[in-house]
């Protein structure tokens, strides 16, 4: 039976096995490169938006972690209705375009959440500095996958993630509520 060079990198990408299979720190290296990599754009990009993430996770309820695995739920939830629609079209590269827009949707949203996690940690220390934040949280992304197996480290990663990614999620939740507008309610 002969495939298509097309399906090629969709049985490759869209194959759990071959996460499972990659060592623990060849996972670490991926997580630190990745989150460092889109850490140092989204910091570049949007540095007042990550001081305000970071002021609103110190100052809110530590329940807020559950706003940041309901965004990464969200994420999947969604993500997963799009790969049913695109295999719906037959096309491997239609599936393989989905993929790769669900996979960037997980990673920005877990790199935020680092970033903002290791730029908190950075103000222990004393004043805030954001790029030694995308440092540390890329270094923290890495740890779960040195530690523990592949499941238990992507369970640790988006948790840890959602640290980071809970409260500004339930702000932006919960942003056109004001106390205006539930006192006429």
């Amino acid at each position: 039976m002969k495939t298509s060079l097309a399906v090629w990198p969709v049985t490759q990408l869209g194959d759990i096995n071959a996460l499972v299979t990659l060592s623990g720190p060849a996972r670490a290296v991926i997580s630190f490169g990745i989150v460092l990599l889109i850490g140092g754009l989204i910091a570049n990009w949007r540095p007042a938006a990550v001081n305000r993430a970071v002021a609103r996770t110190v100052d809110d309820s530590p329940v807020a972690i559950v706003y940041g695995l309901a965004a990464f739920g969200l994420a999947v939830f969604f993500g997963g209705y799009l790969l049913t629609q695109v295999t719906q079209l037959g096309s491997d590269v239609v599936t393989l375009a989905g993929l790769v827009v669900v996979v960037t949707v997980v990673v920005v949203l877990a790199s935020y959440g680092y970033l903002v996690v290791g730029s908190y940690l950075t103000e222990i220390e004393g004043r805030r500095r954001i790029w030694h934040g995308v440092v540390i949280g890329a270094t923290l992304s890495a740890i779960p996958w040195v530690i523990l197996s592949a499941t238990f480290g992507l369970a640790v990663w988006v948790l840890l993630a959602a640290v980071g990614l809970g409260s500004p999620t339930r702000y932006w939740f919960h942003g056109a509520r004001t106390v205006e507008s539930e006192a006429q309610r």
